[in-house]
């Protein structure tokens, strides 16, 4: 074997040591039949009969097969249970099945392992000796309790070794066909040499430690093992197997994701799509790697394997364990799985795999990145989690002291503010003069004469707003959602939670898909008064058609502004609408929203699934996003009086709202105001219509506008009601170049989002509600599971308006910025402002195309914003990016064999059958059990205890040996020194799936069966694990290892014994345990205990067997039984092979025969095997 790095080695080892087993097993079938075979033979009678030919039989004094287990009544009842000619044809008539060269291999084989490896041999017998000598003494309590459990075990009506083994008869037929006799050989003696390896060693000894501290040294995590055991076999699964099938499909599809071909047209074996994996975590990951620079080394960000892997870590133990994240410590895996069985449709998956495999395929606009060559290299789900990222840090807080400049101060940690919409229009935001946005708005605000309709008290109070506004907090009240309407950033009561765009835009997520905000709901699903239920079991509309939380018809809140004039008009209060009165409460200064409309018929669907779906780009495309800015200023430096400025936007779903913007050419503005951007023949209203209603609101999905109304009276003040006296000159303070600019929100925002529209359908156009059934085979079926993740974090929000909040989302945001490393980075701001600011403050960024020209320029050309994804010969290659493939666009890595199986289909399944209410006990005992075990589990920082485990230095380990690998191996993924990645990929495929003959899920499958079956109680697990842990340790407490010294030091011998006949073995091996009559099958039918005896004593019997003189005996004479067994064996071989030429002079009973005779006769044979030479 060449050298391997210490933990594919370790993966390799474990993969030979279940596979190479099956050698070790059929020596144990060969000294079976040998004690068979000799109590096959038993003499009727002690006499002996002077005419048959006898000589000093009566002195004998050595070791007899008749009477060898004597003083082993436990053991000898199995073989008296047997009948001796039924025996002897049912062995006969299988071994006449194989080839003579396999049955001569065989025999060769206990041969060796019975002389050559005589002294391994005895050590073994001690070895196990003293394995069931910890399980009666270590615990004996333990040990008697479980007693009853045995008892049941053995009484079990189905085959329970068969069934437990992990070898098929066609899996030793397989190897058979597949390998040559030479092949066979030195795999097992490969494998005999890595057990002996200090690897091995070193691997078992932490194996055996975990187990020591799991079981024994930490009570946690014992309890959580309990609690995780307890849960599997709780009573309820008893009726209903369905979640432990979920369980073990899960379990199997790890292993037929490597009988998966990689790429969109499966051109990679999934054994070199892991060596390239292994390859590329080195290449940009570590330290060294070729492409890891100091961009992936941002000390706050750094994109470095071991972080990754501890990292990764944290966030999954707080999903388990929310700690100080929430109000009260929850588990969000439990309450996701909660909320998929809510959702009604979750229960029955389809195709989830399929979903991830097509947000690799797609990129941000749902383009193919194989064939289409105007799409983007990096892939959907890549750019998800950039997009994520930055959502979550874009967002910044304003200079509004100093009206000169437009200088940023600082971040908002995700929270975009009325500054930044301003920047992203590219308006004035400071100048020389008063004419800019930080001054109005400033004068606005100071004035206190700018009101707004509180609902709660039906009062007008003061509406107060700058640059550093969030904008969440401005929208009106039936599209702002959950977020509170605190304009103040400074306020107590200001809403630090749901200002921030993402926990914002994913309550509204889960408003309209579970809370019944959106207009289409499951007719089917109703309540005793037949009013209809959304999942989370709110009514979404009564039973009579009313509505109940989704408005098909609203209003904004009142707007107006005081204007304190000369005479004669003195002062006024203008509404919105443009509405005037002298004096407060001006009648109808709202605005009608009506959303698209839906038919009754529409919004009755058939399905949970479908009202989800539905609602979901509702959401997206039609729900109607609105925000009204007041503003009382003075429009322009040649105005003596302020004036009164109305903004309003509205966008047809996030879409919409997104892609917000004046639809105007340079030099149209004033006439394209209010004209809706794609039904663009229409106008959301005259701007200069006063009084009057909004008139025309688009139907058309993903659409949006902007209106921009100024009132005031002339340029004196002292004219009639009038369109502001400078409206053309408004609009070179907003869009002062409305040629460059995208639109009112951040364009490395809107220019990304279209991504989110992938979370839908993975289609490149649009899916609206009504085309939703059209598109079904194309919806991602990944989502709910997302949403329902969402909502558990969601509902642990709390205190969001208090200086105590809490935000579990921080957990979705931290794994999101995780993914996109090393795009993410902490550095100055380095777009361009007006004066150039000396001093830019630092601040998180995701690295983009464009990044010369700064991560906020709201002017450059469409590619600029895109995620960067290399600089020259520097590439920038996310975890993500390189687990989905080796090279951008080929789609040939992990996730995609991943999707290629039905794995997420079944844990989507297994979470929602976990999260029925009839489920409830299981899933907390199992929850719980996984917390507790992690808990337990430390990084460096929170200074474990000894009883605990440290996986920060296992990570480092693992980081460094993959580090190491291919400097080792070669940079030639194809060398053969490469193969370690072949015999981990083989481990997964042979050990996992479920057409290998030598799966150990099938054995799992049957033990959780046989376990449910007998129906174990809590204490009688309780004593089964104080029964494995006698294994870990002596009964004085100290360590012993000896599963350890079993597979380390006496089983290599033995191995390296049989290597040479391995391939025979497992052609004997073949037809002797084949279920189809084979001579397995005759044993398990024929061959029984005496009821007399129990478990124990059988334990007992075969502890002291192992012990004594028959087996331990060192002499090479009859009183050894594993000389006298050998040597019978070596004899029978040489009959075997050389039939009737094996006598020659010097016998007793020496005779020749003629040289043309056909065979040798029973006379012969006999001769030779009980002649003494």
């Amino acid at each position: 074997m060449n050298l391997k790095l210490t933990n594919l080695r370790k993966s390799i080892h474990i993969h030979r040591i279940l596979r190479k087993s099956v050698g070790s097993l059929c020596i144990l079938w060969i000294s079976y039949i040998l004690f068979f075979l000799s109590f096959g033979c038993k003499p009727s009678s002690p006499k002996y009969d002077t005419k048959v030919f006898f000589d000093n039989i009566d002195s004998y004094d050595g070791l007899s097969l008749f009477t060898i287990l004597n003083g082993y009544p436990v053991l000898k009842s199995f073989f008296t249970s047997l009948d001796p000619v039924d025996f002897n044809k049912a062995l006969g008539d299988n071994l006449a099945k194989a080839t003579r060269e396999d049955n001569l291999g065989t025999l060769r084989a206990s041969q060796s392992a019975l002389l050559v490896s005589r002294v391994p041999m005895q050590t073994l017998s001690l070895d196990s000796a003293a394995l069931i000598d910890k399980m009666e003494n270590t615990n004996p309590g333990a040990y008697n309790a479980v007693q009853p459990l045995f008892e049941k075990i053995r009484a079990y009506p189905k085959r329970v070794v068969r069934n437990l083994v992990p070898i098929s008869a066609n899996a030793l037929r397989q190897e058979y066909i597949s390998k040559t006799k030479d092949q066979v050989a030195q795999s097992i003696a490969d494998f005999a040499s890595d057990l002996r390896s200090a690897d091995t060693r070193e691997l078992l000894t932490e194996i055996e430690d975990v187990g020591y501290k799991g079981l024994v040294a930490n009570a946690n995590v014992r309890t959580g093992v309990e609690n995780i055991l307890n849960g599997f076999f709780d009573p309820v699964l008893i009726a209903d197997r369905s979640l432990k099938d979920g369980f073990i499909s899960i379990i199997y599809d790890l292993g037929e994701m490597m009988f998966k071909r990689a790429g969109f047209t499966d051109f990679k074996t999934p054994n070199t799509a892991m060596k390239e994996l292994v390859f590329n975590l080195d290449k940009y990951f570590t330290a060294g790697g070729a492409q890891h620079n100091a961009d992936y080394s941002d000390v706050q960000h750094p994109a470095e394997l071991k972080s990754f892997l501890m990292e990764s870590f944290l966030i999954a133990r707080s999903l388990l364990d929310t700690g100080t994240l929430t109000a009260v410590p929850t588990n969000l895996l439990e309450k996701t799985a909660e909320n998929l069985y809510l959702l009604g449709f979750a229960g029955t998956p389809k195709n989830v795999g399929g979903s991830l495999k097509e947000l690799i395929r797609i990129d941000v606009n749902g383009k193919d990145r194989a064939y289409d060559g105007t799409s983007r290299s990096m892939s959907a789900l890549e750019t998800l989690f950039v997009v994520l990222t930055v959502a979550n840090n874009y967002g910044f807080t304003w200079d509004t002291a100093n009206t000169a400049n437009d200088w940023i101060v600082g971040t908002t940690g995700g929270e975009l503010t009325v500054g930044d919409a301003i920047h992203s229009l590219k308006s004035v935001m400071g100048s020389s003069d008063s004419f800019n946005f930080k001054n109005i708005t400033n004068l606005s605000k100071s004035s206190g004469k700018v009101y707004r309709l509180n609902p709660q008290t039906s009062l007008m109070e003061t509406h107060a707003f700058d640059l550093n506004t969030r904008v969440l907090s401005l929208l009106e009240d039936n599209a702002r959602g959950i977020t509170a309407s605190v304009s103040d950033p400074n306020a107590a009561d200001f809403d630090r939670v749901y200002n921030k765009t993402l926990p914002w835009a994913l309550h509204w997520v889960k408003r309209a898909t579970y809370g019944g905000y959106g207009p289409y709901y499951n007719k089917n699903r109703r309540d005793g008064a037949g009013n209809f239920l959304s999942p989370d079991g709110t009514i979404t509309r009564n039973n009579d058609l009313s509505e109940t939380l989704y408005l098909p018809t609203w209003q904004t809140r009142r707007y107006e502004i005081q204007l304190n004039l000369p005479a004669p008009n003195n002062t006024k209060y203008v509404g919105l609408r443009g509405n005037v009165q002298n004096a407060a409460n001006v009648p109808n200064t709202y605005y009608t929203i009506t959303e698209i409309p839906k038919t009754d018929a529409q919004r009755a669907v058939d399905s949970d699934e479908e009202a989800f779906y539905k609602n979901l780009q509702w959401l997206l495309y039609e729900k109607r996003f609105v925000a009204v800015l007041p503003v009382r200023a003075k429009l322009s430096a040649t105005v003596a009086f302020e004036e009164a400025l109305f903004i309003t936007a509205i966008g047809n779903g996030l879409v919409g709202m997104l892609n917000l913007k004046p639809n105007c050419n340079p030099n149209s503005c004033s006439q394209d105001n209010g004209r809706w951007t794609v039904d663009n023949t229409n106008y959301v209203k005259a701007y200069n219509a006063a009084g009057a209603d909004l008139s025309y609101l688009s139907n058309t999905p993903g659409d949006s506008v902007m209106l921009l109304e100024g009132w005031g009276f002339g340029a004196d003040g002292q004219q009639a009601f009038q369109v502001t006296f400078v409206y053309p000159a408004l609009w070179s303070l907003i869009v002062p170049s409305p040629d460059l600019i995208y639109g009112m929100l951040p364009p490395v925002i809107s220019l990304n989002v279209p991504v989110l529209e992938r979370l839908g359908f993975s289609t490149s156009s649009k899916v609206v509600p009504e085309q939703v059934n059209a598109n079904w085979d194309k919806r991602n079926t990944l989502t709910p599971l997302v949403v329902a993740l969402a909502k558990a974090m969601d509902d642990q929000v709390s205190g969001q308006q208090t200086a105590g909040f809490k935000n579990p989302y921080v957990l979705l945001t931290n794994l999101a910025e995780l993914f996109s490393r090393p795009l993410v980075f902490f550095g100055p701001d380095t777009t361009a402002t007006n004066p150039s600011n000396p001093a830019p403050p630092n601040f998180t960024q995701v690295r983009i195309v464009g990044m010369a020209d700064g991560f906020r320029n709201p002017i450059a050309s469409t590619m600029e914003y895109y995620p960067m994804t290399a600089s020259g010969a520097q590439e920038y290659r996310t975890l993500i990016s390189v687990l989905s493939e080796n090279t951008r666009r080929y789609q040939d890595g992990a996730l995609n064999l991943i999707g290629k199986t039905e794995l997420l289909t079944g844990l989507v399944k297994f979470f929602s059958r976990l999260g029925e209410p009839g489920n409830a006990n299981v899933k907390t005992k199992i929850f719980n059990g996984i917390k507790l075990v992690l808990g337990e589990v430390k990084i460096s920082a929170e200074n474990p205890a000894a009883s605990q485990f440290n996986i920060e230095t296992k990570f480092a380990e693992w980081r460094d040996e993959v580090a190491a690998y291919p400097t080792l191996n070669g940079t030639n993924i194809f060398d053969p020194r490469w193969s370690g990645v072949d015999d981990v990929v083989e481990l997964f495929r042979d050990y996992l799936s479920r057409s290998s003959g030598w799966s150990v899920v099938a054995s799992l499958d049957f033990l959780f069966d046989l376990l449910l079956d007998l129906s174990p109680s809590p204490y009688e697990v309780k004593q089964l694990l104080n029964l494995a842990a006698s294994f870990f340790y002596n009964p004085d407490n100290t360590r012993s290892y000896t599963i350890t010294n079993i597979l380390t030091q006496s089983l290599p011998p033995v191995l390296e014994a049989m290597a040479p006949y391995g391939r025979s073995l497992y052609g004997t091996g073949y037809y002797l345990a084949t279920s189809d009559g084979g001579f397995v099958s005759y044993l398990e039918n024929r061959m029984f205990m005496n009821p007399a005896f129990s478990v124990k004593d059988l334990f007992a019997d075969v502890r002291n067997f192992l012990r004594s003189d028959i087996i331990q005996n060192k002499g090479e004479n009859n009183h050894s039984f594993l000389f006298s067994a050998g040597t019978l064996v070596q004899q029978i071989a040489d009959v075997y092979q050389s039939g009737r030429k094996f006598s020659p002079v010097g016998f007793y009973m020496y005779d020749n025969w003629n040289t043309d005779q056909p065979t040798s006769t029973l006379w012969d044979d006999m001769n030779f095997l009980f002649s003494v030479q």
